[in-house]
C-alpha cells in the first residue's frame, strides 16, 4: 500500500534543492540492474576539498514524504568508497524502488540536494518524460503513456494533494496529459497520474522544475541575461551559471567531455565496460535528470539515431561544410571550420584561450587581457571589451604576435555591481567573435571582533587572532598589530598563523596594549580594514628577591613570632606572604603581610604540639617572587617560650 505525504513537507523537500547551484553533485541510477536485490543509487562529489574533516558528508537517502511504501524488509543501508562517493543498496522488493531519492552534498551555504525519481517498469501509466525543467510563465505538459489499460478515471496530484480529474477515454494516442499555463516557481514539485483505485505503485511519477525567471533571464529581479548555455545546458537563475548537462564542460557548457566522461571538468568515468549506457544522471536544480551523452529512452541503453547527439539525444547536429555527427559530442568539424555547427571559417576571426572564470577584489583596476587570430589580423580598434552593464572599453594597448594579436584593456575601479558576465569581441572585414567570462568582484575580509588575551606575564601576551570577519575569503594573510595604549608611536606588527596562539614578546611590564587584526583574501586590494581593537595589559614585574628568615619566636601554645630579612637593593613589591604546612594532617595556613616595609610578624591561632615548615615570599600584584630555605619549628604543648634562629 502507497499513501501521500502532507503538502506541509515540501519547503524543506524542494526549496533546499537551489541552494549552491554549481556545486559538482551527481546522484547516479543505473536502470540496467532490474533486480530490486542488486539495483543501487550512487552519489558522487567531485567538490575540490570535500570530505574535509569540518564538512558534512554525503548523504543518500529514500525520501518517502510524498511517495511512501511500507518498509523495506531489511533497512537500506550505505557503503562510502572515500570522501567524494556514497552508494545506497539492501532493495529487497520493487515497491523498494518506486519514489523519491535524495543525495545531499556541500558544505554550508553550497550545501546542495539532488533528487531522482524511480517509477515501476510494471506500472500502469508510465511517463514520456520524468524530469521537466522549465521557465517562468511557461506553459508546462506532463504526459503519461498507458502502459496496462483500465477503464477507470485518472487521478492527478501534485505534490500529494489531488490536482485533476481525466475521463479514461480522454486518452490521446494513448496518452495522458496535464496541461499547465504560466507555471511559476510554486508549481514545482512531484506530479503524478493514477487510475482511479489502483495502487499508487502503477502510478507515472514526474518532477516539475520552474526557474524563478523568464527564458534567457536570471538575477533578482530577473534583468540580467544568461550567458547563452550550449548543448542543452540550463541557466540557473540565481547566480546565472549554467548547469551543463552530463558530458558537457565549460562556462557555456560548450566543451565535450570525452566518452564516458562526467562532472564539472570531465574528471569522473563511467563504471563498468559498458559506460554510461543504461544510467540516468540526476544534477543540481534546474537541470534536474537526463540520459548520458550519446543516449536515450527510458531505460537510457537506446543510442541516439543519426543526426542527433547529446544528454536524451535532444539536440540535432546540423553539420555544415562537411563536418560529421558524432552522437557524444556534435559536429566534428573539417580542417579549415569550427564552431557549434562547423559554420565557422578558420579566416573569421576567433577569440584564444581565455579563461573562464575570473577573479577581483573590489576598488582595484585590473588590465584584462584579449586575444584573437584571423585573417585579414585583427589591429588596434577591432577588439572591445563589454561589461555587464552594456557599457564598452577601448583597447589602451595592442600587442601583434606572428599568430595573434593581443589588446588590453584597463578596467576602471571595480564596483560589485561589475559581477557577472564579461565579453570579449572581434570584428574584421572576415566576420566578428566573441567570447564570455565570468568575472567576481570580491569584497576583502573585515574582522568582526576583535582578538582575545589566553594568558599574560610581565612582558608577554598570549593572543588568539582567530577572528569572525565580513567579506570574501579565503584568508590568505593575518597581521596583528599592537602599540601601548594612548601612544601615537607606529603601531608594531606581524604576519601570523590563524590556527594558532601568538606571544608578543619584549613588551612593557603593567602597561596596556592596543591589539588589533588585519585580514586579507588573495590578489591584489586583498588587504581589508582593521577590526576593532583589544585592550590587553602586561602584568607586574615578577619579584626576584629572596627573602631569609632570621628568626622565630614561640610566645605560647598557639603563637608564632617570625622575623625576617631581605637583599639590600630597591624593592619592588607589594608584602609578604608566609606559608606553614603541617605535614601531618596535610594542611596548610597562609598569612598576607601587606606592608612591604614589615620584617616581623606576629602568627595567632596555631595548633600546640605540632610540627610546621615554615618559609616566607615577596610579591608583587598576583606574583609570587622565590621562597626562602625552609625552616622547621616545634610548638609545644604546653610551656615556657622558645627561641630559634636560622644559621
Amino acid at each position: 500500500m502507497v499513501w501521500w505525504g502532507s503538502s506541509l513537507l515540501l519547503p524543506t523537500l524542494f526549496l533546499a534543492s537551489h541552494v549552491g547551484a554549481s556545486v559538482d553533485l551527481t546522484l547516479l541510477a543505473n536502470l540496467r540492474i532490474t533486480d530490486p536485490q542488486r539495483f543501487f543509487l550512487t552519489c558522487v562529489s567531485g567538490e575540490a576539498g570535500a570530505g574535509r574533516s569540518s564538512d558534512p558528508p554525503l548523504l543518500l537517502e529514500k525520501d518517502d514524504r510524498i511517495v511512501r511504501t511500507f518498509p523495506p524488509g531489511q533497512p537500506l543501508y550505505l557503503a562510502r568508497n572515500g570522501s567524494h562517493q556514497v552508494t545506497l543498496r539492501g532493495f529487497s522488493k520493487p515497491s523498494d524502488l518506486v519514489g523519491v531519492f535524495s543525495c545531499v552534498g556541500g558544505a554550508g551555504a553550497r550545501r546542495t540536494r539532488v533528487l531522482y525519481v524511480h517509477n515501476s517498469p510494471g506500472a500502469h501509466l508510465f511517463p514520456d518524460k520524468v524530469t521537466h525543467t522549465v521557465n517562468k510563465g511557461d506553459t508546462a505538459v506532463l504526459s503519461a503513456h498507458v502502459h496496462k489499460e483500465k477503464q477507470t478515471d485518472v487521478i492527478w496530484k501534485n505534490n500529494g494533494s489531488y490536482f485533476n480529474t481525466l475521463d479514461w477515454q480522454e486518452a490521446d494516442d494513448g496518452r495522458f496529459q496535464l496541461q499547465l499555463q504560466n507555471v511559476q516557481p510554486p508549481s514545482s514539485g512531484i506530479y503524478s497520474a493514477t487510475y482511479l483505485e489502483a495502487s499508487p505503485l502503477g502510478s507515472a511519477f514526474f518532477r516539475l522544475i520552474v526557474r524563478g525567471c523568464g527564458a534567457g533571464r536570471w538575477g533578482p529581479g530577473c534583468v540580467k541575461d544568461c550567458p547563452g548555455c550550449l548543448h542543452g545546458g540550463v541557466c540557473h537563475d540565481h547566480d546565472g551559471e549554467c548547469v551543463c548537462p552530463p558530458g558537457f564542460t565549460g562556462t557555456r557548457c560548450e566543451q565535450a567531455c570525452r566518452e564516458g566522461r562526467f562532472g564539472q571538468s570531465c574528471q569522473e568515468q563511467c563504471p563498468g565496460t559498458a559506460g554510461c549506457r543504461g544510467l540516468t544522471f540526476c544534477l543540481p536544480d534546474p537541470y534536474g535528470c537526463s540520459c548520458g551523452s550519446g543516449w536515450r529512452g527510458s531505460q537510457c541503453q537506446e543510442a541516439c539515431a543519426p543526426g542527433h547527439f547529446g544528454a536524451d539525444c535532444r539536440l540535432q547536429c546540423q553539420c555544415q561544410n562537411g563536418g560529421t555527427c558524432d552522437r557524444f559530442s556534435g559536429c566534428v568539424c573539417p580542417s579549415g571550420w569550427h564552431g557549434v555547427h562547423c559554420e565557422k571559417s578558420d579566416r573569421i576571426p576567433q577569440i584564444l584561450s581565455m579563461a573562464t572564470e575570473v577573479e577581483f577584489n573590489i576598488g582595484t583596476m585590473p588590465r584584462i587581457n584579449c586575444a584573437a587570430a584571423g585573417n585579414p589580423f585583427p589591429v588596434r580598434g577591432s577588439m572591445k571589451l563589454r561589461k555587464p552593464d552594456g557599457t564598452m572599453l577601448l583597447s589602451t594597448k595592442v600587442i601583434v604576435e606572428p599568430d595573434r594579436t593581443t589588446a588590453e584593456f584597463e578596467v576602471p575601479s571595480l564596483t560589485l555591481g561589475d559581477s557577472g558576465f564579461w565579453e570579449c569581441r572581434v570584428s574584421t572585414s572576415g566576420g566578428q567573435d566573441s567570447r564570455r567570462f565570468k568575472v567576481n568582484v570580491k569584497v576583502p575580509p573585515v574582522p568582526l571582533t576583535a582578538p582575545r588575551l589566553l594568558a599574560k606575564q610581565s612582558r608577554q601576551l598570549v593572543v588568539s587572532p582567530l577572528v569572525s570577519f565580513s567579506g570574501d575569503g579565503p584568508i590568505s594573510s593575518v597581521r596583528l598589530h599592537y602599540r601601548p595604549q594612548d601612544s601615537t608611536i607606529a603601531w608594531s606588527a606581524i604576519v601570523v598563523d590563524p590556527s594558532e596562539n601568538v606571544t608578543l614578546m619584549n613588551l612593557k611590564p603593567k602597561t596596556g596594549y592596543n591589539v588589533r587584526v588585519q585580514l586579507s583574501r588573495p590578489g591584489e586590494g586583498g588587504e581589508g580594514g582593521w577590526g576593532p581593537s583589544a585592550l590587553m595589559t602586561t602584568d607586574c614585574p615578577e619579584p626576584l628577591l629572596q627573602p631569609w628568615l632570621e628568626s622565630w619566636h614561640v610566645e605560647g601554645p598557639d603563637r608564632l613570632r617570625v622575623s625576617w630579612s631581605l637583599p639590600s637593593v630597591p624593592l619592588s613589591g607589594d608584602g609578604f606572604l608566609l606559608r606553614l604546612w603541617d605535614g601531618a594532617r596535610g594542611q596548610e595556613r597562609r598569612e598576607n603581610i601587606s606592608f612591604p616595609q614589615a620584617r616581623t610578624a606576629l602568627l595567632t591561632g596555631l595548633t600546640p604540639g605540632t610540627h610546621y615548615q615554615l618559609d616566607v615570599r615577596l610579591y608583587h600584584c598576583t606574583l609570587l617572587g622565590p621562597a626562602s630555605p625552609p625552616a622547621h619549628v616545634h610548638l609545644p604543648p604546653s610551656g615556657r617560650p622558645t627561641l630559634g634562629r636560622m644559621g
